[in-house]
């Protein structure tokens, strides 16, 4: 009797982002926006709060344990670059092309202009392990900051948090895990063949 290979998972291959799919689901079009820095890519699920109940003839032992709140489910990692478009993309706000003149020099430069006021970003995230284990989650709330010590020995970076959050689609769960097997063969399609 064969036995079925048990999932394992090592490192991160790439992670990719895409605008949440109104219609439920992952959308189609996801970028990789920028490379995560060695040993800072994690998801995580927190455990979910629990009440117990008990009963006075039975005080050592709960008679019933409700969940009161369900544990966030995260994934974290930290861009070790960026472009402006990426700081668009996770924190909100615009560019602009303006000449800024530092020392007497002038410079026609395209500058990130950061929100004045607070911004909700949501996106799909996806991340793939180097072993193909996939981890989708269809509709996250994005958290982004700046972690930039001016050193020699430290990168900048921006550390990024994706929260689960209730996904559109019916049929879709707050985050869905699979393995990437073979792929599927190409239909091909017989042009001498008449309709």
């Amino acid at each position: 009797m064969a036995e079925n290979k048990k999932t394992r998972s090592i490192g991160l291959k790439i992670a990719m982002f895409g605008d949440v799919n109104q219609n439920g689901g992952m959308p189609e079009v996801m970028k990789q926006l920028a490379k995560t820095l060695k040993g800072t890519a994690s998801f995580n699920t927190e455990a979910n709060q629990t009440q117990d109940f008990y009963s006075e003839e039975e005080p050592e032992v709960p008679e019933e344990t409700v969940v009161t709140e369900a544990g966030l489910k995260q994934i974290k990692l930290n861009f070790m670059e960026w472009d402006n478009d990426v700081l668009v993309t996770v924190f909100g706000g615009t560019t602009v092309t303006e000449d800024v003149t530092i020392n007497g020099v002038t410079y026609s430069v395209e500058k990130y202009k950061a929100p004045k006021s607070t911004v909700q970003v949501e996106k799909a995230v996806r991340v793939i392990s180097r072993y193909g284990v996939v981890i989708d989650v269809p509709r996250a709330k994005i958290v982004a900051r700046f972690i930039w010590n001016l050193t020699n020995t430290d990168i900048a970076q921006i550390e990024v948090t994706a929260t689960a959050q209730a996904p559109i689609g019916e049929n879709d769960g707050p985050y869905e895990i699979y393995r990437l097997g073979e792929p599927k063969a190409k239909e091909t399609v017989d042009e001498n063949k008449a309709d």
